[in-house]
Formats: C-alpha cells, structure tokens, sequence
C-alpha cells in the first residue's frame, strides 16, 4: 500500500483485510488501542481515528468498557452493497496501489510474467490467423460446440497422453485462457465461507477471485520438491477444505518443480480426504516435457488439469481448457455457457490449425530449449553475484531469488520503480496480505545483457543499499 496513503487509512485497510481473509471472524475483539498503536508505530490518536472509520463503515462496533470487536453478518445487507470493497479488497492485497501498478506499464520488467515476444515470433500466428479468416463465413462466424472446438480437444487429448493422462475429448473443455478455466472451477466448486487451500507463494490472481467469491483461503509453503506435506495434512485435518490450488511444474513464482514421489504423496492424500486438486499448468509449454503432473498421477480422479495456448503462442490468442472427469466436466461446461455463452472458435480454430500443421511441436521444443538456456544463465549470473536462489530448475521462466542485503523486498521494488525498473517483489504472491518479504519474481527471459538487471544488482552494494534506506 502506497506510504502516501494516511496511517490511520492503512491501519483500517489492513484490518479490513484480516476481517476479509477471515484472519479476523465476526465477534472476535481487536487489539486494545495501546496494543495497536504499540504493533504499527502509530499515535494513539492515529489508532481511535482508523477504529472510527471502521465503526462508521460497519466492520466493527465498539463495546462500552470492553473495546471493539468485529461486527456480525448483517442479514440484510445486499451483494451489491459488498461487491465494492470485496474488489477494493482483492485489488489492495497484492501490496501494490492501483496508481503504481498502472505506471509500471512501459518500464523496463525484470519479472514479467510473459515470455519475451521474440521467443514466440517464430510461430508466425499471423499467416495461420489470416488462413482461419479466409475459410467462409459458416466456419468462422458461427457458436461452435459449446465445449470447444472437437479437432483442437482431440489433439489436446494426445498432448496430455504424453504427460501420462489418458483422456478423451468428453473430459476437456476449451476455455478462453487458464484463467477462465479456474474462474469456472471457482464459480461452480466455491461457496462463500468455504476453505481452501493455495500454494504459499502462488498465483495472486486466483487468491483474489478466490476472495471475491468469499472463500477463506489457507496458504499451503511451497518446498523446492513442491507443497509442504506436512502443514497440508495439518490444514486438511483442521479445516476439511475440497479444493487445493496448486502447481506441479514450472511453478508460479518460485520455478519449482513437483517430485514424482511427492505427486504420489499428494494423490494418497487427496484420497483420503476427498480433495480436489486444480493443477494450473498454463506455462507447460516452457518445462521439460518428462516433468510429473498429478494429473498423471491420479488420471484426474482427484483432479482438475489446467491449460493453456496464451503464454506459448500469444496472449492476444485466449485458449486454455481444463481436463477433468467427465461428469465434472459436462457440468463445467454448462457454468461457461452461463457465464460467456462461448468461448471463441476463430481462435480455438487458430490453434488448432498451428498444431495440426505440426508447427506447434517444433515451436514448443524451441520455446522450451530458450527457457532452458536462459534458466542456465540465469542461474550462473546469479551464482556470480551471490544471489540467493529458491530452487534450481532445469528450465523454468522463473526464478525465486533474494538479492543480497535486501529485506524487503517491496520496499526495494518501490526503490527501483522511481528509477524506472519494474519489479516483483515477493509479499504479492503471499495469501497473507499483510506478509512480508525478501523474495523477488524473476523472469529468465528478461535478465540478458541489456537488461536492467545489472543495474539492480549494482545496487545491491552494502554501500548502494545503505544510500537507498529511507532516512529517518
């Protein structure tokens, strides 16, 4: 949240945050004002006056003699009346104010969450698009088949046979990106108040539409093997959630890779428990093909596969499906019809014109061997600069990485945005929102030569980082 923000405003935002979370549920009491002032370094005056404004809102109520507590439930209040600060909510957990995500646009990224474009020029989608739009106007201007386009489902079958998935087009259905693949999941398998489980770090974007759909989510730490079993066998005994979030390979932002012994561990324990997992593998394209997927693991028994074209190809190009069992997936298909109608056969078409073409194996195999090499250089530019690395991937678009002397690691981000470097500092990606941490988000793709990632580690000089700490 940005400092120029009041303290009193951050202090309600950030209780707002915890009641959201549920870190904070309906009647339990809130810290004495001494306390609070005393945790955030603030006036007690500061405090009354971010208790008032909650009061005023209605997330708390103040007890004569007691102090305040969280408000309970008001059974009249309408969604619309709590659509807005459940958005404002899910903006304001990522850390980062509207104001400075927006003009990062056009800075120099050292943790974008694409591919660079030149590694996927060479696919020329353009020719293929232009082919599609030439077909007739029965082909192109018409629904198709409200599960996707059938020939691009039965070559995405074959794909997943190589993961180890034996699939048939009944279990997939194409969707307009991976993330609209998880907001179905979301909307048909979510309820209000239900718990579940996200890996810690992982994907913001799916926290916050967890969020939105009033979901209590728990954080599962992820290992350089994969989730922490320990603490996921812990949550699942205390809260008995159904759905796990998480990724096998290639993962989101640490880079990491699942083991095949842990994809077993995870496949007994979803048994047991009756969980579902919901692997997101939108960046499948950029790991090594023999990579373990759970779906391989459990032949989505238990699980939901994520896919996705976007990143590999071209954002502009929205197709992903999911792969499930196929009651699951003919009742995933009826919440896509509900929500968008369709999804888009022109691109679906696209895509399945590339693959069928066979284009798209060669492109996957150079856009897999340019992840490995700049993995690789990554990894030794780092090494060079005593740079602390998470994980160690063969090949994977990010790395996890914490750059000496630097402790937080938003605050640095916030450094370097003045300079016009984009970063992506590490509290984002926690479920915790009120986290914080020394991690950065790397993306391989963007630390060559001419990037700014020289100047960055330049200033990381004990020297450099001493000029950059704000002065009291």
């Amino acid at each position: 949240m940005s400092n120029h923000v009041p303290l009193a405003e951050r202090i309600a935002t950030d209780i707002k945050r915890q009641i959201a979370l549920g870190q904070l549920s309906p009647g339990s009491g809130l810290a004495s004002l001494r306390d609070q002032a005393q945790a955030c370094g603030a006036a007690k005056n500061t405090v009354v006056k971010a208790y008032e404004m909650l009061v005023a809102e209605g997330f708390i109520e103040p007890r004569r003699g007691s102090g305040f507590y969280v408000a309970g439930r008001n059974p009249h209040l309408r969604v619309m009346d709590g659509w807005a600060p459940a958005l404002d909510l899910a903006l304001s957990a990522v850390g980062i104010g509207r104001h400075e995500t927006n003009a990062v646009q056009g800075a120099p990224s050292l943790g974008e969450g694409l591919p660079p474009s030149a590694w996927l020029e060479g696919c020329r989608l353009d020719r293929y698009m232009q082919k599609i739009g030439r077909s007739g106007l029965g082909t192109v201007f018409r629904y198709g088949d409200p599960a996707g386009y059938l020939p691009l489902r039965k070559n995405i079958a074959a794909r997943l046979q190589g993961f180890g998935m034996a699939v048939d087009t009944a279990q997939i259905v194409l969707t307009q990106g991976a993330y609209q693949a998880v907001d179905l999941v979301i909307r048909h398998l979510v309820r209000p108040g239900d718990h579940v489980l996200v890996d810690d770090p992982g994907f913001y974007p799916t926290f916050n539409k967890l969020r939105l759909q009033g979901a209590q989510i728990h954080g599962v730490p992820r290992t350089p093997a994969g989730p922490d079993i320990g603490v996921l066998s812990q949550l699942l005994q205390r809260h008995k959630p159904h759905l796990f979030f998480t990724q096998s390979c290639g993962h989101n932002p640490t880079g990491s890779d699942m083991t095949g012994s842990m994809v077993q561990e995870l496949t007994e324990l979803a048994q047991r428990y009756s969980l579902v997992m919901v692997d997101d593998d939108a960046l499948g394209d950029f790991a090594p093909l023999r990579a373990p997927r759970i779906g391989g693991g459990d032949q989505l028994a238990q699980s939901i596969y994520v896919g996705s074209f976007s990143k590999s190809l071209s954002s502009v190009v929205r197709v992903g499906f999911l792969a499930c069992r196929a009651d699951l997936a003919r009742e995933l298909t009826q919440v896509k019809t509900i929500v968008s109608l369709n999804s888009s056969l022109y691109a679906e078409r696209t895509v399945d014109a590339v693959i069928t073409e066979g284009r798209f194996r060669k492109h996957a195999l150079a856009l897999r061997a340019k992840t490995r090499n700049a993995t690789r250089a990554a990894l030794s530019l780092f090494d060079e600069h005593g740079v602390e690395v998470f994980a160690r991937p063969e090949q994977s678009l990010y790395l996890w990485a914490r750059l000496p002397g630097v402790e937080d690691s938003l605050s640095f981000a916030r450094q370097m945005f003045t300079r016009g470097i984009a970063m992506a500092p590490g509290a984002i990606f926690s479920p915790d929102a009120t986290s914080r941490s020394s991690w950065f988000r790397f993306n391989v793709g963007f630390l060559g030569p001419e990037s700014a990632i020289s100047e960055v580690l330049a200033l990381t000089r004990p020297r450099c980082l001493d000029a950059l700490r704000p002065r009291p």
